[in-house]
């Protein structure tokens, strides 16, 4: 059922909803209702949990730094591309990986992982990448509220992109990397798979034995015109162009 009357303000929930239920907001979500939105006992909400639907939820009290909300009914709509694009992102330095995981977001993509290539600037160890891991999550949820979207990405742990292009093995898909030197552009592609598989490189690139690697797991190189973009800009066209032309952005 669709909502008619949705309130502007949204927020993210880590506990799974129930419908007519009470919920205490974390802390952070308090402080944000409070101090930022500066909202009242009986303003509303919508809270949607990423398994799908959104809740209208009432402001019922404050207590000291806590916020207490009643869970409303549930309701569906539809804010998912029909592209199942997935992203595999060369990690770089933090403000770009945080602009590639925020918009992309907003995109549509529906899964993200990030990787670590051959000419890879960033360099994590086990504990820095959980951090960042977590701080990706925060910014696609933080997205989602923005935008609308009810389901955020599955975002992946970081790992080595040759590790996952000697593990990927699904046919069912289409697979596109970015080159430079590539004769071929996105418009010249066949109509493809609702699954996509989008590889772009860091800032660095990838090296010559990497594209090899690529060909070799069937990725089709395509380039964006005559300009060499960063990667942050390079990820979000070929996001935009893939769901101009096959998926929902008209």
């Amino acid at each position: 059922m669709q909502n008619p009357t949705t309130p502007r303000d949204r927020l993210f929930s880590h506990k799974k909803l129930v419908a007519n239920s009470e919920l205490w907001l974390n802390d952070e979500q308090a402080k944000y209702v409070k101090r930022v939105l500066r909202l009242k006992v009986d303003h509303k909400v919508v809270m949607f949990d990423g398994k799908g639907g959104e809740y209208v939820a009432s402001i019922i009290r404050f207590v000291k730094n806590r916020v207490l909300l009643h869970v409303g009914d549930y309701h569906t709509r539809k804010t998912e591309s029909p592209l199942a694009i997935r992203l595999i992102q060369g990690i770089s330095r933090n403000r770009r990986m945080d602009i590639v995981i925020q918009k992309s977001t907003e995109l549509g993509v529906r899964r993200i992982t990030p990787v670590i290539t051959e000419f890879s600037i960033v360099k994590l160890d086990a504990e820095r990448a959980a951090k960042r891991h977590e701080h990706w999550l925060k910014i696609s949820q933080s997205a989602c509220e923005q935008c609308g979207r009810i389901m955020p990405p599955e975002i992946d742990m970081p790992q080595k992109l040759d590790g996952w292009l000697t593990d990927c093995s699904s046919s069912d898909v289409t697979r596109i990397v970015l080159d430079p030197d590539s004769s071929k552009s996105i418009a010249m592609l066949p109509t493809p798979n609702i699954n996509i598989e989008l590889l772009i490189g860091p800032e660095g690139g990838f090296s010559e034995a990497e594209y090899v690697q690529c060909k070799e797991a069937n990725f089709k190189a395509i380039a964006l015109g005559p300009r060499i973009m960063r990667t942050e800009t390079a990820a979000l066209a070929s996001i935009s162009i893939l769901q101009a032309f096959w998926g929902d952005l008209s």
